[in-house]
């Protein structure tokens, strides 16, 4: 069997039949739908509205919408740590990937169902980014990221709502609460951006580290004695890391490492 068809039997006939009640996970239409409208938005739609406009401040929507991410992942890693995620779930070699309807089991499944739904809202950043004409920051680094994140947690969610993987989205929570953390400072004005101004420079250093963690922690699946095939879905997490990691490594190095001029 080819790729591609080992791809398409998997999407079709692996789905975790335990999520196929869940808003948005069971359609293979939906996700892509919201993914094709965020993108016209912030590359014609939203541009084009705002051609002829001043942008607009948001300053108080943008404290509160730090404020609501703030919470919402802080919140994400306080119900997998109370839903069992390190105490009652194996997440080193040999895996066990727990399919069953247990308590702990279905708790995490809501933990990665969760997290999906955060990075829809993740979505919001980038278009306050378009109302403001803060254009420079619709990257491609940026729009990647995004795509790619929803994705693989609507990918997560279809077929792999077991502990090893929703650890990756906790990791992925502390570092946003971090960030989010500093996008909320920042917006108090000039002076505050200026006392916090070497955060940033960390925050892109933690989010570099966690995909470097991720990418080994995944790598696990290729161990012998792991028992958990290293399948296409697998090869896609590890290979978007990897894509991530890179970019943002690039980003850093143009904006943080650029060579001091002599005088």
């Amino acid at each position: 069997m080819d790729l591609l068809q080992q791809v398409q039997l998997s999407w079709t006939k692996q789905l975790d039949q335990r999520v196929t009640d869940l808003p948005l996970i069971k359609s293979s239409y939906q996700v892509p739908l919201i993914i094709f409208a965020y993108l016209y938005f912030v590359l014609v739609c939203g541009p084009r509205f705002m051609k002829n406009r001043p942008p607009y401040s948001l300053k108080t929507f943008i404290k509160l919408y730090n404020i609501i991410q703030i919470v919402g992942n802080a919140w994400l890693i306080y119900d997998n740590i109370d839903a069992g995620l390190f105490s009652n779930s194996k997440l080193t070699c040999p895996l066990v990937l727990d399919y069953s309807y247990n308590y702990t089991a279905m708790r995490l499944i809501k933990c990665s169902w969760y997290y999906f739904l955060l990075k829809i809202l993740d979505y919001v950043e980038t278009g306050i980014f378009v109302l403001r004409k803060k254009n420079n920051q619709v990257s491609g680094l940026h729009l990647y990221h995004h795509v790619s994140t929803l994705l693989l947690a609507w990918v997560g969610v279809r077929y792999f709502a077991v502990a090893p993987v929703i650890l990756n989205g906790m990791i992925n929570s502390f570092i946003h609460v971090i960030m989010y953390t500093y996008y909320f400072l920042a917006a108090w004005g000039s002076d505050v951006q200026k006392a916090i101004a070497p955060m940033k420079q960390w925050i892109t250093k933690a989010q570099m580290v966690q995909f470097i963690f991720l990418m080994l922690y995944i790598s696990q699946n290729f161990l012998p004695g792991c028992k958990v095939t290293a399948d296409w879905k697998v090869i896609l997490f590890i290979g978007n890391l990897m894509i991530n990691f890179y970019l943002f490594y690039d980003f850093y190095r143009k904006t943080y490492n650029k060579p001091k001029r002599k005088t």
